[in-house]
């Protein structure tokens, strides 16, 4: 048996890891607060009392290749909680793009994912806007991953926005939603797409419903 006695404990240690978590928390409160004056500002645009979960988040990334050949573009990505998820899922940072409209949340995303683009704009507008950064004649849009309210948009954006999923999404790309109505039935505005998945996550505040939609065929 051993006489030896255990070192003083590593405080260095200690204190640097207590640092690095009062640091997370910090930038977690951080994004909570432009979440909040976001909500307050712009209701109808978030369409969710809280941010989404980790589990939500994870969720959606797993519909995406985890090589993807062409660009994932993620619409509202507002705290980046899926935009983690994405990245953690082993898509490269130069082949995702973040389409942001709040200035806010833009500014905020550009910190905290520094080697993702980032553009500032309406997913109504998004070839245009996807056209000033990456050539669409030669690159492909693989997924498009979705947190907006498309329940509670109006009629003619949601319209606007479905034109453009329809003229970027080729050869089976796809589109990724959630929604917190539960009920199977198809959202009205993605009838005309084909639905090939659709989980239920219940982890989440509300629940939510992932659904994977393939572009019509032309």
């Amino acid at each position: 048996m051993s006489g030896r006695l255990d070192g003083p404990p590593n405080i260095a240690h200690h204190a640097g890891t207590f640092s690095a978590h009062r640091a997370s928390r910090l930038k977690d409160l951080s994004s909570l607060a432009v979440f909040v004056g976001e909500l307050i500002a712009n209701p109808r645009s978030i369409g969710a009392p809280i941010p989404s979960s980790r589990a939500l988040a994870r969720r959606m990334a797993s519909f995406i290749p985890c090589r993807p050949k062409g660009y994932v573009i993620e619409l509202g990505p507002g705290t980046g909680v899926i935009t983690r998820a994405i990245l953690e899922r082993g898509v490269p940072s130069h082949r995702l793009i973040l389409v942001e409209r709040s200035y806010e949340m833009a500014k905020m995303l550009r910190k905290r994912f520094p080697g993702v683009k980032m553009i500032f704009g309406d997913a109504a507008d998004l070839t245009r806007l996807l056209a000033k950064h990456i050539d669409l004649e030669t690159e492909r849009v693989e997924c498009i991953v979705s947190s907006l309210p498309l329940r509670s948009l109006p009629k003619p954006v949601v319209e606007a926005i479905m034109g453009e999923l329809k003229q970027l999404l080729k050869e089976d790309g796809r589109f990724i939603q959630y929604t917190y109505d539960l009920r199977y039935g198809c959202n009205g505005a993605l009838k005309s797409f084909n639905r090939a998945h659709s989980r239920t996550v219940w982890m989440n505040l509300p629940p939510a419903r992932v659904d994977v939609y393939h572009a019509p065929r032309a």
